[in-house]
């Protein structure tokens, strides 16, 4: 739904009863000052009555009530309800209280609320109603000084009207913005759907090409293990809109591309999100550290992402030990890979490390706020 007529019906009803308060805080103020009206008890009594209907327009629950021809009667009645109000207060009590001036809140309201012939007509009975309390009201102002508060009033009325349009044209752009920030998000997310398509086939062909003997079949497979998670990652992307990734959905991801049915892989994550290329270069980093710990290490693997002070984000995959020193310290392609990430795209550290119980600890830190990763 276009957000700009929720937000003018917002501004709207906020306007109408910022008004309302205002004008029965004014008609008390003024029988507090003694400024002439006549039958006080009965402007007080009208005062009383408008806070009574103020906060009963209050109370309405206008999110819930239709919009449309329905919220323009709604406000045709607020706006007649405030013109009867005012009449009755300049009749009741006398043309010198200057009850008359609250047409300077009642007109700009109904230039907010208000548009086209619709406006035009309030304007009118505006006036009509304004010339007529006047006319019959007891010890009534001057022509001189009924005709310079209507000039003012006119003033008013233009000022509101270049306010309101104004606020139309801001609640237009606001709405335009919105629905191409929407658009572009679909675009977004069909292009990171079909990225993941694209590199799903590319490791499903790799596959139909994968040798025979087991140490070139384990580069295939490591090849295919990289190309699934950035394809994981793509799909994470498709699937939220808003340009960036859950770590622990993606992290899950990757382990459930990688693990077997007899695999024991525990994943712990803090719920932090990553802009898309940063979690691209995480899943990589995850996927070729689990990797190594199933094919080197005893099970469980961990894997923990967690938050830390700085602005600093830290991933540690751990194995349970039993593993190949030379293998997991070695200079192989996928350690190469996850150093060259973690400095290069990540600017962060990488650490590996065999641990007094036999596990091997590799740890990644880097940095997703402004602090130093090298900590």
């Amino acid at each position: 739904m276009d957000p700009s007529p929720q937000t003018a019906r917002r501004e709207a009803i906020r306007a109408g009863l910022l008004l309302g308060w205002l004008s029965v805080a004014a008609v008390l103020l003024a029988v507090a000052l003694d400024v002439g009206a006549r039958h006080s008890a009965l402007v007080v009594a009208l005062a009383l009555a408008g806070a009574v209907a103020n906060l009963g327009m209050g109370l309405l629950p206008w999110s819930k009530l239709p919009g449309g021809h329905g919220h323009a009667i709604r406000l045709d009645l607020w706006a007649g309800g405030l013109l009867v109000f005012v009449a009755a207060l300049i009749v009741v009590g006398g043309g010198e209280a200057r009850f008359d001036l609250l047409l300077f809140l009642v007109l700009p309201f109904i230039a907010l609320t208000h548009e086209n012939l619709r406006l035009w007509l309030w304007l009118s009975l505006a006036a009509v109603v304004y010339a007529a309390a006047m006319a019959v009201a007891p010890a009534s102002l001057s022509a001189a000084e009924v005709v310079l508060t209507a000039v003012l009033l006119s003033a008013s009325v233009v000022l509101a009207l270049a306010l309101a349009r104004a606020t139309r044209a801001t609640a237009a752009a606001a709405a335009r913005a919105a629905a191409a920030a929407e658009l572009e998000q679909a675009l977004l997310a069909e292009s990171h759907h079909r990225i993941k398509n694209s590199l799903q086939t590319v490791a499903d062909l790799l596959l139909l090409g994968r040798p025979a003997d087991p140490e070139s079949a384990e580069a295939f497979d490591a090849t295919g293990a990289r190309i699934r998670s950035i394809a994981a990652v793509h799909h994470l992307l498709a699937g939220e809109r808003g340009g960036t990734v859950a770590t622990d959905r993606l992290l899950r991801t990757v382990v459930e591309a990688l693990s077997s049915p007899g695999d024991e892989v525990v994943v712990v994550s803090d719920e932090l999100r990553l802009e898309a290329a940063r979690a691209q270069q995480l899943g990589v980093i995850a996927n070729e550290l689990v990797a190594n710990a199933l094919r080197h290490g005893r099970p469980p693997v961990t894997v923990v992402f967690a938050g830390e002070e700085g602005g600093i984000a830290r991933l540690e995959v751990r194995d349970g030990g039993g593993n190949d020193a030379e293998a997991i310290g070695g200079s192989g392609l996928g350690l190469t890979l996850v150093r060259q990430i973690a400095e290069r795209g990540l600017h962060g550290r990488f650490e590996l490390e065999t641990l007094l119980d036999g596990s091997t600890s590799a740890v990644l830190r880097f940095n997703v706020g402004d602090a130093d990763p090298d900590r």
